[in-house]
C-alpha cells in the first residue's frame, strides 16, 4: 500500500484538536513547561486501551469473526452460523466487544480488529501456542504418557503473521506520532486522546497494511528463544523480533529499529508535552518558584 494512502486517511474529515499554546496564556511560560518524550509509549497506551475484550478477556475466536467481518471476509450469515455451530450463545445485554458480534458497526469492527492485532505483539506469547501433543515412547511397564512438542508447522505458519503485525505497528504508529508531532503543548492525556482518535481513522489502513507487509513465502525462520520470559526469533530476510515481558517488543528489519526503545522506523518522534504545572517553572513570578 502506497504511504499517501495513509496520509490521505489522516486528512479526510475534521479533527477537533486542541492548539499547543493556549489562548490568553504567556507564550514563553507555557514553553518552559514542556518535555521532550518520545511518541511511542503514548500512542502504545493508547491503542491499547482499545484493545477489545470479552467478559474481560481477549479471545482469539471471537476476533477471529469480528476481523472477519472487519475485512469483508464474513457475512453477518456467516458469523451467525459459525456461533451457533459453536454453540455460542451471545449476551446481547453485554457492553463489551460482544456487541460487534452482531451491530453492524463497520467502523467499529476495524477499530476493534486493528487495536487487537496491533496488541497481540505487545503482550507476553504463551509457549503452549506453539506446542503440540504427542505420544511418549512406551517404556516396559509403563503407559505410554503424552509430552509437549515444539509444533514446528504452527511456528511457520504464525511467525510471518508476528513479522506483519510489528512492522504494520511501526508503519502506522510513526504515521500517528508524525501527526501528533504538529501539536505541540499538549498534555500527555490529550497526545493520547487525540492519537485514539487518529488510529480509529487509520485501522482499515492498519488491516491492509498487514496484508501487505507478510514476507514473501520461502523465508527461513529461526527460534531463538521461546519461554514465559522472552520470545525471540530471526529470518533470513533480515528481520529480527524480540518480546520481553521486562522490555517490551523490540523490532528490528537490517538492524534498524522498526518498533521498540522508544524509537519507531530507527527515530524517536519527541512530543514536546506541557508536563508540569507553571507553578515549578524557575524564575517564573507567577508561581512559587519550588525548583
Amino acid at each position: 500500500m502506497n504511504i499517501k494512502l495513509l496520509l490521505g486517511a489522516l486528512l479526510l474529515g475534521p479533527l477537533v484538536i486542541s492548539a499547543g499554546c493556549k489562548p490568553g496564556s504567556d507564550e514563553q511560560v507555557v514553553q518552559r513547561n514542556w518535555v521532550s518524550v518520545p511518541a511511542l509509549p503514548i500512542i502504545q497506551d493508547a491503542v491499547s486501551s482499545l484493545e477489545p475484550t470479552f467478559s474481560g478477556k481477549r479471545d482469539a475466536s471471537l476476533m477471529s469473526q469480528v476481523c472477519g467481518l472487519a475485512r469483508g471476509e464474513l457475512t453477518q450469515k456467516q458469523v451467525d452460523d459459525n456461533l451457533r455451530k459453536a454453540g455460542i450463545k451471545l449476551d446481547e445485554k453485554a457492553k463489551d466487544a460482544t456487541v460487534l458480534l452482531y451491530n453492524g458497526d463497520k467502523a467499529g469492527q476495524a477499530t476493534a480488529c486493528a487495536a487487537y492485532l496491533a496488541t497481540n505483539v505487545l503482550q507476553p506469547v504463551d509457549a503452549r501456542e506453539f506446542m503440540r501433543s504427542v505420544a511418549k515412547p512406551k517404556e516396559e511397564g509403563k503407559p505410554a504418557q503424552p509430552t509437549l512438542q515444539l509444533d514446528r508447522a504452527r511456528l511457520r505458519q504464525m511467525l510471518p503473521i508476528k513479522v506483519a503485525e510489528a512492522k504494520a505497528n511501526g508503519d502506522v504508529f510513526a504515521l500517528i506520532a508524525t501527526e501528533l508531532q504538529r501539536r505541540p503543548g499538549l498534555t500527555v492525556a490529550e497526545y493520547r486522546k487525540q492519537a485514539v482518535e487518529l488510529f480509529a481513522r487509520l485501522a482499515p489502513q492498519y488491516l491492509q497494511r498487514i496484508k501487505d507487509q507478510l514476507p514473501p513465502h520461502g523465508a527461513i525462520y529461526r527460534l531463538k528463544r521461546l519461554d514465559a520470559e522472552r520470545f525471540a526469533f530471526g529470518s533470513s530476510l533480515g528481520a529480527y523480533f524480540e518480546y520481553g515481558i521486562d522490555s517490551g517488543l523490540v523490532f528490528k528489519q537490517n538492524g534498524l529499529t522498526w518498533y521498540g526503545d522508544g524509537k519507531l522506523l530507527g527515530q524517536e518522534y519527541p512530543l514536546q508535552v506541557d508536563y508540569f504545572p507553571e507553578a515549578v517553572i524557575p524564575g517564573n513570578q507567577r508561581g512559587n518558584g519550588v525548583l
